[in-house]
């Protein structure tokens, strides 16, 4: 499902991880929901917690002494050196909880906190998107691209709006009110998974999402920018892991706007 690309690095890493996440969901994907608070305005289930183990010994089985950064279990917020992977067992639980199938399980391989293999799988959807660094991206092993479309063309997606850091909310509300007169559609989705994923298939124009929580953000970053995506803090500079959040654009006259909204 995965374009395998030959002497490209990790890509040993990226087949391991279409493989396993597959597997991860067919064996737990079907477990009783269990939905529980972990915080206000905040899920979990029971199948977030099985999905989550379940690749995180898969991968330290076949890599022991690599680290693994995990929603649920290990949510560290810096990427170690040396050899380390994201997980996000299911991202959008929200909306996995509510009957909604817009949710994707997420995963990453790192070194030296950058990303070279990346895989986000749409159970619902059935839609499987791989990149590697280097290798472009795929979904379903076919090549996939940004659209390119201009502002004006443009359909832009906006993360959720956070309850947790009152900051990120202004900034979102107020970037809104920048672009809503200048893009032809804004559209929120709910979860970074189907975000990432569906702009780097060339269906949404653009991306915006305020936090830094490494399982939401490593996987897409990698993905979008190999589908030849432009990727920007969200205050319009260079984006990188300590920033506030991330923007990701199809086309430089997108990424303009954005700049000028940042500011």
């Amino acid at each position: 499902m995965c374009q395998e690309q030959s002497m490209v690095k990790g890509k040993e890493e990226l087949v391991f991880l279409r493989d396993t996440v597959l597997k991860a969901w067919s064996e737990c994907g079907g477990e009783s929901l269990n939905t529980r608070g972990k915080g206000a305005f905040d899920l979990v289930t029971d199948i977030d917690l099985a999905m989550e183990r379940f690749i995180t010994d898969a991968i330290l089985g076949r890599f022991p002494g690599d680290t693994v950064v995990g929603e649920e279990f290990n949510p560290l917020r810096e990427l170690p050196s040396g050899r380390s992977w994201t997980v996000d067992p299911v991202d959008g639980t929200v909306n996995f909880a509510h009957g909604l199938p817009l949710f994707g399980v997420q995963c990453a391989f790192c070194e030296d906190g950058k990303p070279i293999a990346a895989v986000i799988y749409l159970p619902r959807f059935d839609e499987m998107y791989c990149a590697v660094k280097g290798g472009g991206a795929t979904l379903n092993g076919k090549p996939v691209s940004v659209s390119g479309r201009s502002a004006e063309d443009a359909v832009v997606n906006l993360g959720d709006y956070s309850h947790k850091t009152l900051a990120h909310a202004a900034g979102q509300i107020e970037r809104v009110q920048a672009i809503y007169d200048s893009v032809a559609k804004l559209r929120h989705f709910g979860a970074a998974s189907v975000d990432f994923a569906w702009f780097a298939a060339g269906r949404t124009d653009a991306f915006l999402m305020y936090t830094r929580n490494l399982w939401d953000l490593v996987p897409g970053w990698l993905l979008a920018t190999e589908a030849g995506g432009i990727a920007m803090s969200v205050h319009g500079g260079e984006y990188a892991l300590s920033e506030e959040g991330i923007v990701v654009c199809a086309s430089e006259s997108i990424a303009k706007l954005m700049r000028e909204s940042a500011n």
